[in-house]
């Protein structure tokens, strides 16, 4: 729900000028808030808000916002689902409250409780907080990450902003490509935990706040979910009931607008599940869904017999042929904030900007295959101790032998499972999700990045290599199972950045705020202390979800189903629609910043087209990438 840009200078008061450069970046995300502009300044601090109206939608409620006393001040991005009870709460202390809005309660929490506030607030967000009295500035990440909020430390301050490009407006700094950044990016398709391509800029880690006084920033974590099978004793019967309980009135919340709302629908159990809950509070909730031209990619049967099965009145399907598949391409490629390199971000902003026109605030099932286990991988745990036995030698000589042999560009094919699969070995425990989910070998990908040394691909995670930030973070699963551990890649690593990045910067580039209900706080708890069998059971993914399914008497059709990625047949259509996009944009004279190696690109680009290699990965990452690239001739490759 809105876009925030601030800057603290820690030393010399803003200037004229300083506040109109403010304004020039405020305006560059103007996008994710077109009905509202506000700021709020002194001699040191600068923030401005863009607003799109949800809840209360009167001026009242706009930002900056500040309470009675003028002691604090609140920009803020986001919802907080719960606050009508937090309202409540706050109301038994003697609390009052002038307007209708979220905003409004997340200000008053915090005065009331401090920093405690953090563990109370259910929702998404990326706020910053200045206290007038202590000169004490905040800037807060939620729990999940679903809401962005990068930073950067220049002298003689910081700035910071809910989209990079927002940063890269201010004038007057210098900003160059993080080579390092760069080669960990082709390998996982997307920039993950604290990093951007650009050096020095920063993304505030879910879970995190940064507390600025003066020259000092110092960063805390005030919430942290493990899944940790905790709650041992919880049977069958009562972990569907609890499920149920949570997600409901997590659907319910997150219900709670002003403006016209709808679920984005997919067939799959997941947007499945929200539907039915949706529709028990309002039968009148409409549904969107996105029809694909290729079969094998199409999901429409399962979402109109969802929807014929729960009666709902309004389903828009939205048919994605070649020329909208082609039309959303572009219009990613001409507005993506920083590289990404999943092609379900084409969906998603194709369905966003297809159901705009009806609605403004979407529900999706985001977060439910990185809770209950619902992707490919969790599957292959159970042959890792076979595989981790297999020595070396012959692990080399099976991926030399099926990088020989003709490669499919079906969706899931079995070749391209096995290739992916293998990539985990060898390696150590927690090394191997990363390289499950890589797009390319560690040995090609050193061939293909240039300006860095040998070293720094090793696939041991150690200080200073190219999975070492994967490595920190992992190391909190010590002693788990391999299940959690999966898990809390997923969540931790995957999830912020690579789901939710997408999902926000889809919905906010045409002014649409979406809404996720399986990440509400108590829902995540939740899963994380559920046993392992109740997220799979005799090789059967999503198990609890599953279950609930029937229990609401789903079709089997859907209850039964194998999860599906929301993307299109990228590896197929870079050899035909996009054929000349690619060689276009991969050419010599386009990849003029020497990060690759021009020779190892043309040779990825000729062996897919010549369907001897599926490389549409590693080439759909080079692709955003150039495309964001190329729109910001201030950055410095160097």
């Amino acid at each position: 729900m809105c876009g925030i840009f601030g800057k603290i200078n820690s030393d010399q008061a803003l200037s004229s000028y300083d506040i109109e450069n403010c304004r020039k970046a405020l305006s560059a995300i103007s996008h994710r808030g077109p009905d509202a502009e506000g700021e709020w300044y002194d001699s040191h601090v600068y923030m401005g808000h863009r607003r799109l109206n949800i809840i209360d939608l009167s001026e009242a409620a706009n930002q900056p916002f500040q309470d009675e006393s003028g002691r604090y001040v609140l920009s803020y991005n986001g919802e907080i689902y719960n606050y009508i009870e937090l309202r409540q709460e706050l109301e038994t202390f003697g609390v009052k409250f002038n307007t209708r809005s979220d905003t409004e309660v997340f200000l008053a929490a915090w005065i009331f409780w401090g920093i405690e506030a953090l563990q109370r607030y259910d929702g998404m967000f990326a706020a910053a907080i200045h206290d007038r009295k202590t000169n004490i500035h905040y800037l807060i990440r939620d729990g999940i990450g679903q809401k962005p909020l990068y930073y950067c430390e220049r002298t003689p301050g910081l700035i910071y902003a809910s989209e990079l490009g927002s940063l890269l407006k201010y004038s007057g700094l210098n900003w160059s490509l993080d080579r390092e950044a760069f080669a960990r990016y082709l390998l996982h398709s997307y920039y993950g935990l604290e990093e951007t391509p650009i050096a020095g800029v920063k993304k505030l880690l879910p879970g995190h706040y940064l507390q600025i006084k003066g020259k000092k920033v110092e960063r805390f974590q005030y919430w942290n979910s493990i899944p940790s099978a905790c709650n041992k004793d919880i049977d069958e019967d009562q972990a569907l009931n609890r499920f149920r309980q949570l997600f409901e009135s997590s659907c319910r919340m997150t219900m709670r607008s002003d403006v016209p709302y709808g679920v984005f629908l997919s067939g799959g159990i997941d947007s499945s599940l929200i539907l039915k809950a949706c529709h028990k509070v309002n039968d009148d909730v409409c549904a969107f869904s996105v029809a694909s031209s290729e079969k094998d990619f199409d999901e429409r049967e399962k979402a109109v017999l969802m929807a014929e099965e729960l009666k709902i009145k309004t389903h828009k399907i939205f048919q994605m042929d070649s020329d909208a598949v082609s039309g959303a391409v572009q219009q990613v490629f001409t507005s993506s904030d920083e590289p990404h390199g999943d092609p379900g971000y084409v969906n998603t902003s194709f369905l966003a900007h297809s159901a705009k026109p009806y609605v403004t605030v979407g529900l999706a099932g985001d977060g439910g295959d990185e809770l209950f286990a619902g992707y490919a991988p969790f599957r292959g745990l159970a042959a890792v101790p076979w595989f981790r036995n297999i020595p070396a030698p012959i692990v080399y000589l099976l991926k030399k032998f099926l990088r020989s042999v003709p490669q499919s560009d079906k969706y899931m094919s079995l070749g391209f499972k096995a290739r992916c699969y293998l990539q985990g070995f060898p390696s150590s425990e927690d090394m191997r999700f990363p390289m499950w989910l890589a797009s390319a070998e560690l040995s090609h990908l050193k061939d293909i990045c240039t300006g860095l040394s040998q070293d720094f691909f090793s696939a041991d995670g150690h200080a200073d290599t190219i999975l070492s930030p994967i490595k920190g973070i992992m190391q909190q699963m010590e002693g788990r199972t391999q299940q959690q551990m999966l898990l809390y890649y997923y969540q931790k690593i995957f999830l912020p950045e690579f789901v939710c990045l997408h999902t926000d910067r889809a919905a906010m580039r045409v002014g649409m705020e979406v809404r996720s209900p399986f990440l509400s706080k108590p829902l995540v708890e939740f899963a994380n202390s559920l046993p392992d069998d109740m997220k799979i059971r005799s090789h059967s993914l999503k198990w609890l979800l599953k279950r609930s399914a029937e229990a609401y008497e789903f079709p089997p059709e859907i209850c039964s189903q194998t999860k599906r990625g929301f993307t299109f047949p990228i590896a197929r259509w870079l050899k035909g629609p996009l054929k000349s996009t690619m060689e276009e944009m991969l050419s010599p004279e386009a990849l003029n910043h020497q990060l690759v190696d021009h020779m190892q690109i043309k040779n990825l680009v000729d062996n897919h087209i010549s369907g001897k290699q599926n490389n549409y990965r590693i080439i759909y990452n080079l692709m955003a990438f150039q495309a964001w690239y190329q729109r910001h001739p201030e950055i410095s490759a160097s």
